[in-house]
């Protein structure tokens, strides 16, 4: 749905490209486009111009001016295009990545006042339970409960600390990470929901330690988005295999493989772009990917995808492996 204090103007150009005539609306629109050709007048790059020859309006994003190009090509009895309609809009985009991350920024904030109401209930009922097993025989029945009780509170004040870590606002060291260490954290807050979504996850992590260098909540911030993506790619279920390794002597690779619904190639190719979300009801943040290329290239790394429709993804990390000379350039 159009919305007119959105648009700044239709574009019409021949089928050369060349623009004929330009039609503004909130005076948004230059008065000098006509005779230049479409592309060029709004900086597409010249490649990507034949992808608009297709039967759909393609849509492309300026990120410098903060316009938003659907274009939509026009075609005689003979299925030649004799002519491309341009509908410029404002991108409105960097508004919802703005009150989505206002949204985070506030949970950060609020955090610790959860943890606080958790943690007190959590620690008085647990202390009982403490003095209650103390005070039970080994062959009394109830010892076992006890003892799982406490297991289960233990477990639960875990998972309030490492939510309680990961939204912290303020920007933490960089050091030395252990890359299986921090797959871990990230189990023990979402596996347990994983597993009521019928999502198993299977780990095969290297046996010995590997590091790398870097902040330790930004690795965790990618963790968690990737399996969170992973998740809701399979809404029925299925499996999640995340695997760590060395590879090439100086290079850690972290990857994680689900069995869901898969990425077409269009999806592919826009899976790093802000605001992209393959969710059909628009309920994806659209930040997840994006977020995660930025942070992984912090840590001087890089992300890919493989995926096929109906066979799953695969995500693969691949960070430079930590060196002492790090910590002395710091």
């Amino acid at each position: 749905m159009f919305e007119i204090e959105n648009i700044f103007g239709i574009v019409v150009a021949d089928k050369d490209g060349i623009i004929k005539s330009v039609s503004r609306t909130n005076g948004g629109l230059p008065s000098n486009l006509i005779g230049s050709k479409w592309y060029d007048a709004f900086s597409i790059p010249v490649e990507e111009v034949h992808i608009v020859e297709k039967r759909n309006p393609e849509i492309f994003r300026l990120r410098e001016s903060g316009e938003k190009l659907s274009v939509f090509p026009s075609y005689d009895n003979k299925g030649s295009i004799f002519e491309f309609h341009i509908l410029v809009e404002k991108n409105n985009e960097g508004e919802c990545d703005a009150q989505f991350l206002n949204k985070v920024s506030c949970l950060g904030k609020i955090a610790p006042e959860i943890a606080h109401e958790i943690n007190n209930p959590l620690a008085y009922v647990s202390g009982w339970l403490q003095i209650f097993l103390a005070q039970t025989e080994d062959t009394d029945s109830r010892k076992k409960t006890y003892e799982a009780l406490i297991r289960e509170f233990e477990r639960i004040a875990k998972l309030t600390n490492s939510l309680l870590d990961f939204t912290k606002q303020t920007s933490m060291p960089k050091k030395n990470i252990d890359v299986n260490q921090v797959i871990e954290d990230v189990i023990t807050m979402v596996g347990y929901a994983m597993k009521n979504e019928n999502v198993e996850i299977k780990e095969n992590l290297a046996s010995s330690e590997i590091e790398v260098y870097g902040e330790n909540n930004r690795l965790k911030q990618v963790v968690l988005n990737v399996m969170q993506n992973a998740k809701e790619a399979m809404q029925d279920g299925g499996t999640m295999y995340i695997s760590t390794n060395i590879i090439q002597d100086n290079l850690v690779l972290i990857q994680f493989r689900d069995t869901g619904c898969g990425m077409s190639k269009d999806q592919l190719n826009k899976a790093f772009l802000p605001s992209f979300t393959s969710r059909a009801d628009g309920r994806g943040s659209g930040l997840g990917l994006s977020v995660c290329k930025n942070i992984i290239e912090e840590f001087g790394g890089t992300i890919d995808l493989e995926s096929n429709v109906g066979e799953g993804t695969v995500v693969s990390v691949k960070l430079p492996k930590y060196s002492i000379e790090q910590d002395e350039h710091c």
